[in-house]
């Protein structure tokens, strides 16, 4: 199985709502006029998947339609076999999403939707995280179209190899977004993120992910601008390393210990 056939710039799409949501159809829709389009997206709802790989099973493919497959895998996994296996070129851009609730803050952690981008930078793609922030109806032909004018002006995004975009959209009509800025990583609060019951069997149960919509008031954030109508960009690296801090400690760590791993080489 080889897919992207065509001379057209190439956009490999891919989610953690899963190929039936409708967020990555409107995705599809949105960048249809600028190239072909291959969805490979998880079979069923992969959401807060993180950068998890299937190590431990196969991952098998099934054709939808023309151009959209479903993988029983991980967001991550659907990157990683489209680029090592399914596309016979390369991808212009990896483009996830539109998903259903914003990936604000430490959100980017979790979600499986920012990390199947992350997964395309590190195969060296140009790679975007597309989400419409809010909760119930969603207004995802908003994100579509924010997503199309940012690929549009590709040289604006021009910041470097094996970075991923993260774009959130407010859940607005288009007409009434104030405009696309350039935003840091916000705080946001999850202090009632964990909801205990009782099931049927009386047994007790936790559950993760009821948490609000609060967070910290810092400027310029993602997740203040988001929730004063801006759609936001923010540029992130898949890498968890701490240069500056990583720096300060190679300064002072390795001397402390130096004289005891000198003693302990001399007695043998």
């Amino acid at each position: 199985m080889t897919l992207g056939n065509s001379q057209k710039p190439l956009f490999l799409l891919c989610n953690d709502d899963g190929v039936h949501a409708p967020g990555i159809r409107v995705l599809a829709e949105a960048i249809a006029p600028l190239g072909e389009v291959v969805v490979v997206a998880p079979h069923v709802e992969r959401s807060a998947s993180s950068h998890a790989i299937s190590i431990h099973s196969p991952l098998r493919v099934e054709q939808l339609s023309k151009n959209f497959y479903a993988v029983e895998g991980t967001p991550a996994d659907c990157i990683m076999l489209a680029c090592r296996r399914l596309l016979h070129r390369k991808p212009t851009w990896v483009v996830s999403g539109i998903n259903r609730g914003g990936n604000l803050g430490i959100d980017t952690l979790y979600s499986g939707t920012v990390h199947a981008a992350m997964e395309g930078a590190l195969h060296g793609y140009r790679s975007m995280a597309v989400s419409s922030h809010g909760r119930g109806v969603l207004n995802y032909e908003t994100a579509g179209r924010v997503v199309r004018m940012l690929l549009e002006r590709q040289d604006l995004l021009a910041v470097g190899d094996r970075f991923t975009i993260n774009v959130n959209v407010p859940n607005l009509p288009f007409d009434e977004l104030k405009g696309i800025a350039v935003a840091g990583l916000g705080r946001r609060i999850y202090e009632d993120e964990m909801v205990e019951g009782i099931d049927p069997r009386g047994r007790p149960y936790y559950w993760i992910g009821a948490g609000g919509e609060m967070f910290e008031d810092i400027p310029d954030s993602d997740c203040y601008l988001v929730d004063q109508g801006y759609a936001t960009v923010s540029v992130l690296r898949p890498s968890l390393l701490d240069e500056r801090a990583n720096d300060q400690l190679r300064a002072k760590l390795p001397d402390a210990f130096s004289e005891a791993f000198q003693k302990a080489f001399a007695r043998k």
